[in-house]
Formats: C-alpha cells, structure tokens, sequence
C-alpha cells in the first residue's frame, strides 16, 4: 500500500474525524483516537467486501416473519 500523500494524509484525518463525530464519538476520538480509526479503516474494509446486488430492492437476506403467537 502506498504512502499517503501529506495533503492525503490531511484529508483522511478530517475525514475520519467527521465520522466520528457523526456517529457521536467526539470523546472516544478525543481519548483513544488510534482506536477509533482503526475500527473506521475496519468498517471500510468489509464496506467493500460484499457485493452490490443489481437490483436495490434486493434483500441480502430472505424476508423474516415474527412467529406465530403460542395458543
């Protein structure tokens, strides 16, 4: 893997940051920064990982029903 670019390098941490903050971490980025963006790099690994299907509407797994009521 290449070496990032500092201006790269730059725009990863704002990005990562703002992800953070989204997903209401502003603490945690503050406190353990290397472990939040670890779990982000993770998060985007297996983002890739799995195939699009075609169709949108399409479910990755088959529909649920809840059981039925006990008698």
């Amino acid at each position: 893997m290449p070496e990032p670019s500092p201006m790269n390098a730059a725009s990863h941490a704002a990005s990562n940051a703002a992800l953070a903050e989204a997903a209401g971490l502003q603490r945690a980025w503050a406190d353990h920064r290397a472990d939040v963006e670890e779990a982000i790099a993770a998060a985007a690994r297996l983002r890739t990982a799995f195939a699009r299907p075609a169709d949108p509407a399409a479910e990755p797994l088959p529909a649920h029903r809840a059981p039925e009521p006990m008698r």
